[in-house]
């Protein structure tokens, strides 16, 4: 036993295959599109627009002070053998 759905998608593509009229191809095309459109999301590009955010970033940043007491801790903490 053949299965329903696809003798109807034979039955269809032998019917297309037939076709002769553009505006009707094209009817069907348009129908296509429709549908495969529905499964794309279209969002607006604006709201990835990225920021330029260097100043904050570097404003909460370490300073060169506090950045050398860091790696002298850091140093400091390393297993060194003796």
């Amino acid at each position: 036993m053949e299965d329903p759905i696809f003798e109807a998608k034979k039955e269809l593509i032998q019917w297309i295959k037939n076709m002769n009229e553009l505006e009707e191809i094209s009817e069907f095309l348009e129908i296509k599109n429709r549908i495969f459109s529905g499964d794309k999301v279209a969002e607006s590009q604006a709201e990835y627009a990225v920021t330029d955010d260097f100043d904050e970033r570097f404003a909460k940043g370490l300073t060169s002070a506090e950045s050398r007491k860091r790696t002298k801790e850091f140093i400091g903490k390393l297993p060194w053998k003796k």
